[in-house]
């Protein structure tokens, strides 16, 4: 066992800092490896049933047929931030089509939670702002979990053009709104949301019935 590859397995043990700071493994260290201690890597990640956005990246970086068709499973992993790092992984190397994203991204989002891959999903959505992809986006606006209310609103107004950027501060009290619990006072901010945007709010609501 060379030290590289060591320092690869070391780097597989996730403490609380390494999660709190968002460290991935060290990938230095996976790009030393001779072929064989690779194959080692490999079959120690795809163990573990790529349940981190970290195994994403080191299956990735390896790159092989078993590897890519573990990212590929991963589309639909119960975990959405492993979902959103595979497709992003996927995509990076032209194996993920613009299509599958969108309805990856359409599928996803309304489930999304702050503990459960709403940020990596809203970033890939900044990347594929798609009308389909927009129209969900507006439907999590009114309807989507309390975590997502508000920052769906919120990357809506940057997407058309309303803010400066995803969450703009200056607008701030404004999404606040959507994070109301009462659904009429809700709507009354979607429909200002949509007047500003210049949206019909039907639109959004048509693809879903909750």
């Amino acid at each position: 066992m060379t030290s590289d590859y060591q320092r690869f397995l070391d780097s597989m043990k996730i403490d609380y800092m390494k999660w709190h700071d968002g460290i991935g493994y060290d990938l230095d260290a996976l790009r030393q490896l001779s072929p064989a201690e690779r194959q080692k890597a490999e079959a120690v990640l795809l163990a573990t049933g790529c349940e981190d956005w970290r195994d994403v990246e080191a299956l990735s970086e390896l790159g092989t047929e078993r590897a890519l068709a573990a990212l590929r499973s991963a589309l639909a992993s119960h975990r959405y931030e492993v979902r959103i790092a595979a497709a992003r992984a996927l995509a990076q190397q032209g194996l993920l089509g613009e299509d599958e994203i969108e309805s990856l991204l359409v599928k996803t989002l309304p489930d999304v939670t702050i503990l459960n891959g709403m940020v990596s999903t809203l970033r890939l959505v900044e990347d594929h702002p798609t009308l389909a992809v927009r129209r969900t986006l507006l439907w999590c606006a009114l309807h989507g979990h309390d975590d997502m209310r508000v920052h769906a609103a919120a990357l809506l107004y940057y997407l058309y053009g309303k803010a400066a950027e995803p969450f703009d501060w200056a607008h701030r009290s404004f999404f606040l709104r959507f994070g109301n619990q009462n659904l009429p006072e809700r709507t009354t901010a979607y429909q200002e949301l949509c007047a500003a945007i210049q949206v019909d709010p039907q639109w959004a609501l048509e693809i879903h019935t909750s």
